[in-house]
This record gives structure tokens, sequence and C-alpha cells, in this order.
């Protein structure tokens, strides 16, 4: 399986720690948060990474590939990460041809179990959900229908109404990323919608019939790492 990993960002909500450092090149314990994402995946035999950089990218790439093997990694460079958001630069990894892929997002720390459950999970597309704890307004919230499948996916989700947060770890088939990178396309470059999250289009796909499943992560952690304060946890959780 490929994985896509977006880091592309200028974590503006952390500096001055990332004034000139992409976010995912903070320590937290012994490793960067990347470090540790790349670790875990190369733990479960994924060394096929595209890598969607922009912000001090080359020192992404110079961090990657002086402690991984360079060939794992397929870098892309998305040089308006200053305008566009997440889904500019998904639509950026798209692959010559359409074959199954793992989304993750470069700031999100979560327990190794995780990538057991999502790469278990029989669903061709799925995503991890952090379905205990309280939800706020700035989460990516999911509500399901009666046969588990999401119904809706974004922020707009009512809190009192969701199942959970999606934490940014994914994975779908072949066919799934037939149609979503069209559909990127379309609104990236037709529609000029460069500030969205990814998870519209995923919305537009729901909408048209495609069916994604969640798996629950019940007590695993898993967190997003935005602010200083976040850090700080995350550095107390993981380090």
């Amino acid at each position: 399986m490929r994985v896509v990993l977006l880091a592309a960002g200028a974590a503006n909500r952390l500096k001055p720690l990332t004034n000139e450092l992409p976010k995912c090149l903070l320590q937290v314990g012994p490793r960067t948060i990347v470090s540790r994402t790349i670790g875990l995946l190369a733990d479960h035999g994924i060394r096929k990474i595209t890598v969607v950089d922009g912000f001090y990218g080359h020192k992404l790439r110079a961090a990657l590939t002086a402690e991984f093997p360079a060939e794992w990694f397929y870098f892309v460079r998305n040089d308006l990460y200053a305008t566009t958001n997440n889904a500019y630069s998904l639509m950026l990894a798209k692959a010559p041809e359409p074959e199954p892929f793992a989304l993750l997002d470069c700031d999100v720390l979560f327990d190794p179990e995780l990538l057991d459950r999502l790469l278990g999970d029989p669903h061709p597309n799925r995503l991890a959900v952090r379905n205990e704890g309280e939800l706020g307004a700035e989460e990516i919230k999911v509500t399901l229908a009666a046969d588990d499948r999401l119904t809706y996916i974004g922020k707009e989700v009512d809190p009192a109404k969701a199942k959970g947060e999606s934490v940014g770890v994914h994975a779908f088939s072949a066919e799934f990323a037939a149609k979503l990178f069209p559909a990127l396309e379309r609104r990236q470059l037709v529609e000029k919608r460069v500030n969205e999250f990814y998870e519209h289009t995923f919305q537009e796909l729901i909408e048209g019939g495609e069916a994604i499943y969640p798996v629950r992560l019940d007590a695993l952690r898993s967190m997003e790492i935005d602010t200083a304060e976040d850090l700080a946890r995350a550095r107390a959780l993981f380090g």
C-alpha cells in the first residue's frame, strides 16, 4: 500500500517554534513527530510514501532521507502552501494510476495499535475515529447511518449528534481513488475551492453513494498538534 503524508503547512499557531521549521520536525520524546510516524509505517511493512511538503520542505526532505532510505519516498512540493489547504496538497499526490492508499496528516500522534486496526479492517474505505471523550467545534466530526457507514464528515457537525472525531488517518481503495482525485482536481482547479479541507471532497463522494466506514479507536490514544498547548500535552502523553 502507498501512503500519502501531508506536510505542507506553515503551522502559524505554533510560532515561534515553527518560524523556520515544519511542524512535523518538532521533537516529541526521542523522535520527531514525522520520524515516529514513518517508523510505525515501516514496522507495518509500508515503505512506499508520497510526502507532500511546502513550508521549509527542504528541511523535511533532508531529515527524512538522513534517517530512512531515500528510496522509500516520493516528494511532491506544494509551492502554494501559503494560500491553499490540505485538499490542494492531497490533489498533488495523485498517482499515475489509481491504487489503494493510506492518507495521514503529518501532525498526528497515535498509538501503534491504531495502524493494526486500520490496516486490518475489512472495509475498502475507512478512517480512524476517536469515539471516546468530549468533542468540540474544531474537531472534524462524523455522523453514521444505521449500517455504520459515514453520512457526514466535517467541522460543521453538531458535537451532540456526532459519533466521534476523524483523527487524520485513513485508508482507501483504488476504486475510491479513481473518483477522489478527479473530484479534487475539479474542486481545486475549476471551482477554485483552494482553502477547503479534503473532507469536503469526501463528503461529495459520500453523497454520491461511496461508502466509508469508521475504525473506532476506543481507548487508543491519538491527537493532532496545532498549538503549543497541544505540543506540551503530546510530550506528556507520548514522550
